[in-house]
């Protein structure tokens, strides 16, 4: 196929790393005595939702469904971070798998099909990896790493909770006790921290950092105007942010925004401070929602002071000719 010629190779290595994994696992255990459970992370209750939703969402859709609510399951048994678990989300999303029974495709397809948590726990009775009447997952510790090296034995009470729409949360601290509550990043100042790390010269490593679509393509962005570079560390716990003392080069393609009016609004200023290199000018852009919001005070500000921007399509909405040098 024409259409995959470019990236063959990615795709054949991919798949023969897949295979060697498999062939290792499989090896190790023969007898299926705990470790080739690890092979089925997902599938617990993605078989769940498959047995439920078959055949118009396809299995590795519903296993994607599946990852996420088992890294949750994780996240909330105090075992996985919650940035793993919004890392995975946003790496299965960005291949367009859905990532809950609620996404718009499954729900269409499916004619809204309802998945009651009494249907799931009852198919996810019938998995091979369970103990008798004891259901067993596979939990993740952090990406690429699993809290046992077999499946783990997860009571129905903490399976529901995260298969639930809803949960009732009650007072149940005592006065004595000392908790620690770490929230989700703020978008915004998420956004900033990433300006500021491109504008400055060296590492500055960013934790807590909010994983949104916002921040995704805000630092799509950021490397596309080779502003920085980017790395994980701790298991996508902290951001290193190698930035260029604010040197950005013009793209001259799209940069794709989404409907992210926090980075679009900090992209349309940061793009003024970009020098010509193969192109003299960057194109700001996003989905058709992003293109009815309002950015013309901030371009007319901008214009003010010397920048050269112009509106493509709709005044004082995106997308937006920014031009280099100004």
């Amino acid at each position: 196929d024409q259409r995959l010629s470019s990236v063959q190779s990615i795709i054949k290595s991919l798949v023969l790393g897949s295979v060697k994994v498999k062939a290792h696992v499989v090896s190790e255990d023969e007898r299926e005595g705990g470790l080739r459970n690890l092979l089925n992370f997902g599938h617990s209750i993605g078989h769940a939702y498959e047995g439920i939703l078959t055949p118009q969402i396809l299995h590795g859709e519903c296993v994607s469904i599946g990852m996420v609510l088992e890294a949750a399951l994780a996240r909330h048994l105090g075992v996985l971070d919650g940035g793993a678990v919004a890392r995975l989300a946003k790496c299965l999303s960005s291949y367009g798998l859905p990532t809950s029974s609620s996404d718009p495709v499954v729900r269409r397809r499916s004619a809204n099909k309802h998945c009651t948590v009494k249907q799931l726990l009852s198919v996810m009775g019938a998995d091979k990896k369970n103990d008798g009447k004891k259901k067993r997952i596979v939990l993740l510790a952090g990406i690429g790493r699993t809290f046992k090296r077999e499946a783990t034995v997860v009571s129905d009470r903490d399976i529901r909770v995260i298969l639930s729409p809803a949960v009732i949360v009650e007072p149940s601290t005592t006065k004595s006790s000392n908790v620690s509550c770490t929230p989700p990043g703020s978008k915004s100042i998420s956004n900033r921290a990433l300006v500021l790390a491109v504008l400055g010269k060296g590492e500055c490593r960013i934790k807590n950092l909010l994983h949104s679509d916002d921040t995704e393509v805000m630092l799509n962005a950021l490397v596309k105007l080779k502003g920085a570079t980017f790395a994980w560390e701790k298991s996508g716990q902290i951001l290193v942010v190698r930035g260029n003392g604010g040197r950005l080069e013009a793209h001259g393609e799209e940069l794709y925004l989404g409907n992210a009016g926090t980075a679009s609004r900090f992209l349309a200023t940061v793009a003024t401070l970009a020098t010509s290199g193969t192109k003299d000018f960057s194109i700001l852009t996003g989905n058709e929602r992003m293109k009815k919001r309002p950015i013309g005070p901030l371009v007319e500000a901008l214009q003010a002071n010397g920048a050269g921007i112009e509106f493509l399509e709709s005044t004082g909405s995106l997308p937006l000719n920014v031009k280099a040098g100004h």
